[in-house]
């Protein structure tokens, strides 16, 4: 079993369908994970020629073969969506409480 399976798998990840089956040629393993606020997070585990991990966020791919920098990405990812949530929030809220009749 591989260590960035059980990683992504502690970490909220779910693992695609037809993963286990014998037919996946590439060797590939593909974990899926959405967030309200980030949305769809893709990891995808290369078990063949390069041992790690592609992560697909935002539209952009991360390739990561160390654990520290594949936790630190994923706290950074969910930290600068929290920070722009709460300014969205913040403004939303403003903007209807100018419109009250006070």
């Amino acid at each position: 079993m591989s260590m960035y399976r059980s990683y992504l798998l502690k970490n909220a990840f779910w693992a695609k369908k037809g993963n286990e089956r014998d037919g996946n040629l590439k060797g590939e393993k593909v974990f899926i994970k959405h967030d309200s606020e980030i949305g769809g997070i893709y990891a995808i585990v290369d078990n063949n020629d390069k041992k790690g991990v592609k992560i697909i966020a935002n539209g952009e791919e991360h390739w990561f073969n160390n654990f520290d920098k594949l936790d630190m990405f994923l706290s950074r990812l969910k930290q600068n969506e929290d920070d722009f949530m709460k300014i969205l929030r913040r403004k939303n809220i403003s903007q209807r409480l100018r419109t009250l009749e006070i």
